[in-house]
């Protein structure tokens, strides 16, 4: 018979205790006023509409679109939404989330490309993702779609994973034969900086989010964070936490790391943030898609977990509503 995994017997460890922990007087966790850095809402994924109007409906405070519709730019398809759910909040009696949307840069999104980024800033984007699935990194670690990458010589929809070598050939990297940035991925961040937009690593590799946050403190810029880092397409350890850390990246883990599709143990997560301090942490959905639960279950989940695995009502108000306020270059309301 084969040894019980670490994980389970923490779960089970929880479980036996949850009526204990959720009956402390602190009460269950609230997403009132919480911020999802990252929500997808493309087609595949969830209706944008049902979503805010989800979320709106959980009191949460902001939701980032970070894809949309691709046969019309974001802001349009954003606008419309935001429309929508303003006058389905009137009608319900609701107060409506604030809706952003993103700037994505892989080929499908216009890519790697100032221009691209500027145009989706002035149109009112609030998070630029470096490259996701076309990222050599993630070509390399988990493989890309087809259309994401170079691979008109390669058959089937999903390509890789590929050695490190051909993954570099064919997937977008961000820095030069010398290991520096490439002179367009300095010109974006500048760009972010200047504009008070927020930045997402992606699913770079170490040494290129290392080169990222080292031009960030070069900028003076803190407006950028590592998403799902213990997620197997971005594969951060513990130990290589804290020097992003003392950089002021900020990290944010998702439903979609502890979800059986990943399978990130959840002691490993919200021991992380107990060890580093919540102050370095946000947390998001990045949930929506058929294998998942809705975005706003995913939070509220995620939450749920991260009160039952140690943190406090206090310490999930700030990873849900302050901190990712502060990523977003917004004010922090003061707690009611």
């Amino acid at each position: 018979m084969q040894p019980v995994p670490r994980r389970v017997v923490k779960s089970y460890n929880v479980r036996f205790r949850l009526r204990e922990i959720f009956e402390d007087g602190e009460g269950t966790p609230s997403l009132a006023g919480a911020v999802d850095l990252h929500a997808h809402a493309a087609p595949g994924t969830e209706d944008p509409l049902l979503l805010v109007q989800r979320a709106s409906q959980a009191g949460m405070g902001i939701i980032v679109l970070k894809n949309l519709r691709p046969d019309q730019p974001p802001h349009v398809t954003a606008a419309a939404v935001k429309e929508q759910l303003a006058r389905w909040c009137d009608e319900q009696g609701l107060a409506p989330c604030t809706v952003y949307h993103g700037k994505l840069t892989d080929p499908g999104d216009g890519g790697l490309d100032f221009n691209s980024v500027r145009e989706a800033i002035d149109h009112g984007a609030k998070v630029v993702w470096m490259p996701v699935i076309s990222s050599a990194h993630n070509l390399h670690r988990v493989g890309s779609p087809r259309r994401a990458v170079k691979a008109e010589d390669l058959p089937g929809s999903v390509i890789g994973p590929l050695s490190w070598e051909e993954a570099r050939q064919r997937g977008q990297y961000l820095l030069d034969e010398q290991g520096r940035l490439k002179p367009v991925v300095k010109e974006i961040l500048q760009l972010v900086a200047d504009r008070g937009v927020t930045l997402s690593f992606a699913h770079s590799s170490k040494p290129e989010m290392e080169a990222l946050a080292e031009e960030c403190v070069r900028l003076g810029y803190r407006q950028a964070f590592i998403d799902h880092p213990y997620g197997p397409q971005v594969g951060l350890e513990f130990e290589d936490l804290k020097p992003f850390a003392d950089a002021g990246i900020w990290f944010n883990f998702t439903y979609d790391e502890i979800s059986p599709l990943l399978g990130v143990d959840p002691q490993d997560m919200f021991d992380t943030i107990k060890a580093l301090g919540p102050e370095h942490f946000t947390l998001s959905s990045d949930g929506g898609n058929y294998l998942l639960p809705s975005a706003v279950d995913s939070y509220d989940m995620l939450v749920r977990y991260g009160r039952a695995y140690g943190l406090t009502n206090a310490e999930l108000r700030m990873i849900t509503v302050e901190n990712p306020r502060k990523v977003l270059g917004l004010p922090v309301p003061a707690a009611s």
